[in-house]
């Protein structure tokens, strides 16, 4: 791996909120919750996938993506009642984050945010991420999964159709400037 990514200093509280996995990790890719002290190395791995991704599109935003907020954006989003944040590890080091949270819709969950570290991507860890939070939210008793893909991020929209998700016609809206389009599935498939 690359020097880029920053591993932060292990918890007390890491370990109880490790998630093992049975039959462990798939290609040496572990899943676990989040806790605040993960916010730094969070928000390296949303500066490095949004400059790889977002760049020609929005470069104002990906300039301004100030690390100290966002790593606290991210401290307060682990722990956030409702919501859940997934971190996808191969040695320890964190490669990539699902934030997973109640939808507008009464019986659906939503996948806010999927991300895995450029550096790190195609080793099966979006789809352990994915698998974690579709497992939570069926484990919390929602029915249907909806999740935002920018129009234009052909590899995004292809991640979530190969994964089981279908285009919900007439659903978009604009971020920052971009039309997103929304896709949904049934959390169990």
């Amino acid at each position: 791996m690359p020097g880029s990514f920053r591993k932060p200093p292990p918890s007390d509280t890491d370990a109880a909120r490790a998630e093992p996995r049975p039959g462990g990790p798939v290609g040496g890719v572990a899943i676990r919750l989040a806790v605040p002290g993960d916010g730094p190395a969070i928000a390296e791995v949303q500066r490095a996938t949004w400059l790889a991704t977002y760049h020609e599109w929005i470069p104002e935003a990906v300039a301004g993506l100030d690390p100290v907020r966002t790593a606290g954006n991210w401290a307060r989003a682990s722990r956030q009642p409702g919501d859940r944040v997934a971190l996808a590890l191969v040695g320890g080091t964190i490669i990539g984050y699902a934030w997973s949270g109640p939808a507008d819709e009464r019986a659906d969950g939503e996948l806010l945010a999927l991300y895995v570290h450029p550096d790190a991507q195609r080793q099966g860890a979006g789809r352990l991420l994915l698998a974690d939070a579709l497992a939570w939210m069926s484990a919390t008793g929602r029915v249907r999964c909806l999740v935002w893909a920018l129009e234009r991020h052909a590899p995004a929209r292809r991640f979530y159709e190969r994964a089981g998700f279908a285009l919900d016609e007439g659903h978009n809206r604009s971020w920052r400037g971009l039309t997103e389009i929304r896709y949904s599935r049934a959390v169990q498939a």
